[in-house]
């Protein structure tokens, strides 16, 4: 059985929900919409029918009354044309008046239905005709002025009838209006022109004088025909009262009228017309016509009587037809709404359901797997929904499980780069220092396996910092510094050290810099190092060949991007080998690592680093042509997300550290990045300010007619109101438009624009060329100046002992953070050389606690550091040592030094201006 409905089963299978309901919902609704189309075309068909037939009774009323006057003419005519003077000659003349009247009406009907029902020729016909008989002579022969009044009464008949015909009222489909219908159009029509015929022959007689045989056979059969009309049409009553009742009280007395009227001029006239046998009785022809014109006149008033019930009959049968269709509409149309609700009601039903269940998978994406999703149906998608949370519950464990392992993984990555670092310090150190020596003796013999050791040792090193920088990007603690970086600079750094490796295998570098590219935002660490390692790649794998190094500004997708292409000749590489390009500790091949060695990291690393940035790495290549690498960032990359810190605290404060200098004046910073406040306030308590800081304009407007400082430095980008807004607000008001107002915009790296404060920075191993030039900056005046080295590791003491004293320094030693201490309180030195990571007391604690020392508040600290520091660790050094170490596009030390002048100047000549209004 269910093997019937598997091609719908897989119809429906292909289709997502919003088709599927589409699809239900016409196969659904196009039949009954069919349906009720039909039966509402049917009703308005019954409609139109019935509406029809009452223009059949408007048509009909003006010629039944033309009927009548053509009757009661011809009856006159004819006695006049017999020779009874007796009659009323002026009655023909009324007659001929009422007629030519109700020829108006009928011509007024006529215009307005006749194309429709039909009638336009015949009464056309008719009005020639009774033209035709109002000009006759006077003298005309009876017999020939019967004929024509005879045709004449024939054709409105039969108009009568064409218009019964034409507007449906012959067909009506009710037993109660179709009998009313026969009356109006069948029976009292011809019922009249009998009973005229009657008057007329009957008058005639009488004007005789002279009753024949022919005359009363000729009474004889009109009367048959008569009472057959009447009894017919009283009969049909009879069908029409049982059918409906109420027409029953309606008619039924008019009904007996009528039909004793009748039966008593015909009983009447039998009487009179056969009881004066050859010669005229008792009745006069005047009275004889008055009889027969007072029975056919009650027959006459006996038509509108029925015609209106008939009227009344077809307009309540429109009534219940339009009653129907409405009915039939509002029932159609809630069912038809109803069906569209509960379909869209069930597709939103199943849609949240899905949505929930997308969300619920979303979050558990993202990493919270304690959400359970709650269906609120009880359909089948409720058990896809417990199946789901169950899944969560089961990927939740899991989840744990392997957090924990990644756990245990980066704390054994951490600890186990920390360890081999240690070791390659004092070989790399201690191998510098030895060849170094030997250089100074002319002693070379040794100096290739040296420079060999400290090749290994530098290959090691990479190995361990790649596979930490792994970990890092894996656990998601990669952070970001951006910076803005002068582009062309950069790549002069670069090949300038990556220039030796190019040429180890005889190959040539070109590089295509032009000065346009200008400056971006991005991290210049990470950055140097794709490139690194892009050219590295280039020049490891091409022989006595030609690297590229070609750079690009341009817009893609409506972003400026910076693109560094770097093209080599090399060995090139299979459509296959590029699809594992980049993954983990992956390699073209294996007989690719056995010839050129690595361990398949620096492509994956690199790549993460870009995606990290905002941009990625492309590649082509063929084999034994050569490879095409292609690195793409964005110029301008404000959305990075950057690492989570312990902000700044935002109140508004001020600065509870005692400045150095005496009492400067008062200075109010308006600005919204809580870094650059800091700066500046730090830099300026020095300087003897007590410094106030707003985080934002509205803020910094207040605290300005609060404070009246002496000056305000004010950032131009703020959020809500800029610092144009604030300027135009403070020089508009008469009370603070004499504070001279800096302008200031800072441009540095939000990651970077901490108040780390160290003289400088460098990691372990020590790049001994770079302490040099940093110490070059701390000469001191004297020789034999001291500098204290504060770290764990005597063999890291001992090389940057053997190093510094060559430069003229006097080394002092600690083995932590306590006996440095005391070395400070004993003999404080002119620089501190500090490592972070010490047992006892680290790095952090020393500094907090070296702050506190009247002697060492103003010591140059610089950090050497094996650990990788975190916002958090860099926020635990703000504001502990006495520089500020900060990168941008331009110097913020100057920058800084520049504020610090003006607001020197600006403060003492608003003083001096103060002072002298006060004198005068």
């Amino acid at each position: 059985m269910l093997a019937l409905f598997q091609p719908a089963a897989r119809v429906m299978s292909r289709l997502k929900y919003p088709q599927k309901f589409l699809l239900i919902s016409i196969l659904f609704l196009l039949p009954l919409i069919v349906v009720i189309t039909q039966f509402l075309s049917k009703i308005n068909e019954d409609i139109d029918f019935a509406e029809k037939e009452r223009l059949g009774l408007i048509y009909n009323a003006p010629v039944i009354e033309f009927l009548q006057y053509i009757q009661r003419h011809a009856s006159l005519k004819m006695a006049i044309l017999k020779g009874d003077s007796s009659l009323n000659t002026t009655a023909l003349g009324e007659a001929q008046q009422a007629a030519d009247e109700a020829v108006q009406a009928v011509n007024e009907v006529d215009a307005r239905y006749g194309d429709m029902l039909d009638t336009r020729s015949t009464w056309a016909s008719i009005k020639s005709m009774w033209m035709s008989v109002k000009n006759a002579s006077p003298g005309m022969n009876p017999a020939t002025s019967a004929s024509t009044y005879t045709e004449l009464l024939n054709n409105i008949l039969k108009l009568v009838v064409i218009s019964g015909n034409s507007s449906n009222l012959i067909l009506d489909p009710d037993i109660d209006s179709y009998y009313l219908m026969d009356t109006v159009i069948n029976k009292l029509p011809p019922l009249t022109e009998y009973l005229s015929q009657i008057r007329s022959y009957s008058t005639a007689s009488f004007v005789s004088k002279a009753v024949t045989q022919e005359d009363i056979t000729r009474l004889t059969i009109l009367s048959g025909l008569v009472n057959n009309n009447v009894d017919y049409n009283v009969q049909g009553f009879g069908y029409s009262f049982a059918a409906n009742p109420e027409l029953r009280a309606v008619l039924q007395e008019d009904v007996a009228a009528y039909q004793r009227t009748i039966t008593a001029l015909l009983s009447q006239m039998n009487r009179e017309m056969n009881s004066v046998g050859a010669t005229s009785g008792s009745m006069t022809p005047q009275a004889v016509y008055d009889a027969a014109t007072v029975t056919i006149d009650e027959v006459y008033r006996f038509y509108p009587e029925v015609s209106s019930s008939l009227d009344n009959l077809i307009v309540a049968r429109v009534g219940r037809f339009e009653a129907r269709r409405s009915v039939v509409s509002v029932v159609a149309l809630v069912a038809i709404a109803a069906a569209i609700y509960l379909a869209i009601g069930f597709y939103v039903a199943v849609k949240q359901t899905i949505a929930g269940l997308d969300e619920a998978t979303q979050r558990m994406v993202k990493g919270d797997m304690n959400y359970r999703f709650t269906s609120a149906s009880r359909d089948e998608l409720a058990q896809v929904a417990v199946s789901f949370n169950n899944i969560a519950s089961e990927l939740m464990v899991a989840r744990d499980q392997a957090l924990e392992s990644n756990r245990a993984k980066s704390a054994f990555l951490a600890n186990m780069s920390h360890e081999l670092r240690t070791p390659l310090n004092a070989i790399i150190g201690y191998s510098e220092l030895i060849e170094e020596e030997m250089v100074d003796e002319g002693n070379n013999e040794f100096i290739p396996d040296l420079k060999k050791i400290q090749t290994a040792a530098a290959h090691l090193l990479s190995l361990i910092n790649d596979i930490l920088d792994l970990s890092k990007i894996e656990a998601g603690k990669m952070e970001l510094f951006m910076e803005t970086v002068n582009i062309p600079d950069m790549i002069k750094e670069v090949t300038m050290t990556i220039l030796p490796l190019i040429e180890k295998n005889g190959n040539r570098l070109e590089v295509n810099c032009p000065d346009w590219v200008g400056l971006m935002q991005t991290d210049l660490t990470k950055t140097r190092q794709i490139l690194f390692n892009l050219l590295s790649n280039a020049s490891k794998f091409t022989l006595k060949g030609l690297v590229k190094l070609d750079l690009d500004r341009r817009v893609e997708a409506g972003e400026e991007v910076i693109a560094f292409t770097i093209t080599d000749s090399g060995i090139g590489m299979t459509s296959e080998q590029l699809i594992k390009l980049f993954k983990d500790f992956s390699q073209a091949d294996s007989s690719t690592t056995r010839k050129f060695g690595g361990t398949g990291l620096g492509l994956s690393i690199s790549r993460r680093f870009a995606q990290m940035l905002g941009g990625d790495i492309t590649v082509t290549s063929q084999i034994s042509i050569g490879s095409s690498f292609t690195l793409k960032l964005p110029v301008n990359r404000e959305q990075i997300v950057q690492p989570e810190v312990e902000p700044i605290s935002t109140v508004t404060r001020k600065r509870k550290t005692q400045p150095v200098a005496a009492f400067a004046g008062t200075l109010l910073v308006i600005d919204d990045d809580p870094t650059a406040r800091e700066l500046v306030n730090r830099f300026m308590l020095k300087e003897g300010y007590n410094v106030y800081t707003a985080e934002d304009g509205e803020t910094g407007l207040k605290m300005a007619r609060e404070l009246r400082p002496d000056v305000i430095t004010l950032d131009v980008m703020m959020p809500r109101m800029d610092g144009w807004s604030v300027l135009n607000a403070l020089k508009s008001d008469a009370q603070l438009a004499s504070i001279p107002v800096i302008m200031l915009t800072m441009v540095s790296d939000q990651n970077l624009g901490y108040a780390l404060g160290a003289a400088d920075y460098v990691t372990k191993p020590i790049d001994r060329e770079r302490l040099i030039k940093i110490l070059k900056r701390y000469e001191c005046n004297v020789p034999g100046c001291d500098v204290l080295v504060v770290d764990d590791e005597p063999q890291i003491r001992e090389i940057i002992q053997r190093t510094m004293e060559k430069e003229g320094w006097n080394v002092l030693q600690a083995g932590d953070g306590l006996e440095a201490l005391q070395v400070v309180q004993q003999k404080p030195p002119q620089l501190i050389l500090l490592d972070l990571m010490m047992p006892h007391m680290d790095g952090f604690g020393f500094l907090q606690e070296l702050r506190k020392l009247p002697t060492g508040t103003d010591i140059p600290v610089i950090v050497i550091t094996a650990m990788d520091l975190s916002s958090g660790d860099h926020q635990r050094l703000n504001g502990s040592v006495e520089q500020v170490l900060q990168k941008g596009a331009y110097s913020q030390e100057q920058l800084l030094n520049e504020v610090r002048s003006l607001v020197k100047s600006m403060a003492l000549n608003r003083r001096s201006t103060q002072e002298m209004r006060t004198t005068s």
